[in-house]
């Protein structure tokens, strides 16, 4: 390993990465079905979902004390969520996912969907933070107020900040919820959800409401009946995984150069190829994955 090589200190497992060294910048916040291995001009790069998107359903009713999971949820539209993925710390290509899920999906299961479609491996604490716009001001002048805090619950309070169990809410809790803290909602557009993995690299994934998934878009995806197909699915994204323990942004761009640049740094290899927790010993394509696996994996969510 390169004498740059740092331990990372909140890691649950340590993978010696020669990019632990890290930078300043680190902690800025800033494939059809077919399963084809996705590449700067393949043509299935994160199509436009629009057509698979009804975007004015009308929101359950929402009557539960602020904090707490409603006791009682309307049943509603149940048509599943679209939701746009970005690890925002990416660039070149930007790691994203489109899934569509349930709104009975809990928190702690779109952990689970999160970890498969983004290939994490499941090494380090994670949260969810819901902010909203504050509606008396206007975009430009207001930041979002954060507004829950969902987390594992063998990890609540361990961020320093109040948080409640990620597997007793679900997203219909959250999406259809019409006032926070006596503070009204005015649509859904105004809802935030970031998911964060490893606090140490700091990887943010900003979550995107598209609308909702049409009924038959899974049977059409898998080619099963809708009432047996998967209801958790990927339905496009583009990047390849980002890897464990590499440092956050500054690290990953190091390691794409390392399989990119015709004498790229043979330690960085190795070490991705042997030691990394989700490396790969074939190497590394910044812009390859595989929708089919993602997909196989998802089936295993039952919601």
């Amino acid at each position: 390993m390169p004498k740059a090589a740092k331990p990372k200190a909140n890691t649950a497992k340590s993978n010696s990465n020669p990019l632990n060294a890290r930078s300043p910048n680190a902690t800025k916040k800033s494939a059809a079905w077919k399963g084809s291995k996705e590449t700067p001009s393949s043509s299935n790069r994160d199509p436009n979902p629009a057509s698979a998107l009804r975007r004015n359903a009308s929101p359950g009713e929402d009557t539960h004390t602020p904090g707490t999971p409603p006791t009682a949820t309307k049943p509603g539209d149940d048509r599943n969520y679209l939701l746009h993925t970005m690890n925002v710390l990416t660039s070149n290509p930007m790691i994203t996912r489109l899934l569509s899920v349930p709104p009975s999906l809990t928190f702690g299961q779109l952990h689970e969907a999160l970890q498969v479609a983004f290939g994490w491996a499941g090494c380090h604490m994670h949260s969810f933070r819901v902010e909203i716009e504050n509606p008396s001001q206007s975009r430009k002048a207001s930041l979002p107020e954060e507004v829950l805090t969902l987390q594992s619950a063998e990890h609540i309070d361990e961020l320093g900040r109040k948080t409640v169990d990620e597997n007793k809410w679900t997203l219909r809790d959250v999406i259809e919820k019409e006032e926070w803290e006596g503070k009204p909602v005015a649509s859904k557009a105004d809802i935030h959800i970031t998911y964060e993995y490893d606090m140490g690299d700091g990887w943010e994934h900003q979550i995107q409401l598209l609308g909702r998934a049409e009924k038959g878009l899974h049977a059409a995806l898998t080619g099963l009946p809708e009432e047996k197909a998967q209801k958790v699915l990927c339905v496009s994204g583009e990047g390849h995984p980002c890897a464990e323990d590499c440092g956050s942004e500054p690290g990953w761009e190091e390691l794409k150069k390392a399989f990119t640049k015709p004498k790229g740094d043979r330690e960085l290899k190795e070490w991705y190829k042997n030691v990394c927790a989700n490396g790969d010993r074939k190497g590394l394509d910044p812009w390859k994955w595989d929708l089919m696996d993602v997909n196989a994996a998802l089936e295993n969510i039952k919601p």
